[in-house]
C-alpha cells in the first residue's frame, strides 16, 4: 500500500502521517487490495480539509470533510471512506437467491 501526502497551505509532518496510517490499517481489514492512497489536506480560514482518495483493484473512492483539527478531519474522512467500502462489499456479498 502506497500512501502520499500533499499539503496546501500546511507542512504534513510524522505525527500526521503516523495518525493517518494507523487510522487507514483498518481499511485493510475489509479491502485487502489497496494499492494507492493519495492524501491531500489543505487549510483554509482556519479549517482543515482532507481529500482520501483510495485505489484497490478496479475501485476508487473518494472522501473529502473538514474538521476544526486535522485529527477530526482525518477521521470524518477515513470514516466516510470505509463506509463506501462495506457498503460495496456487502453489495458484492449479498446474494438474493
Amino acid at each position: 500500500m502506497v500512501v502520499t501526502y500533499t499539503g496546501k497551505n500546511i507542512e504534513i509532518n510524522d505525527e500526521m502521517k503516523d495518525y493517518l496510517e494507523k487510522k487507514l490499517q483498518k481499511l485493510k481489514f475489509y479491502y485487502k487490495q489497496i494499492m494507492n492512497i493519495n492524501t491531500v489536506v489543505n487549510l483554509q480560514r482556519g479549517k482543515y480539509l482532507t481529500e482520501l482518495k483510495v485505489s484497490a483493484n478496479r475501485d476508487l473512492y473518494f472522501a473529502k470533510d473538514a474538521g476544526s483539527t486535522w485529527q477530526e478531519s482525518f477521521d470524518f474522512v477515513v470514516d466516510k471512506i470505509e463506509k463506501e467500502i462495506k457498503k460495496k462489499k456487502d453489495k458484492l456479498t449479498d446474494h438474493h437467491g
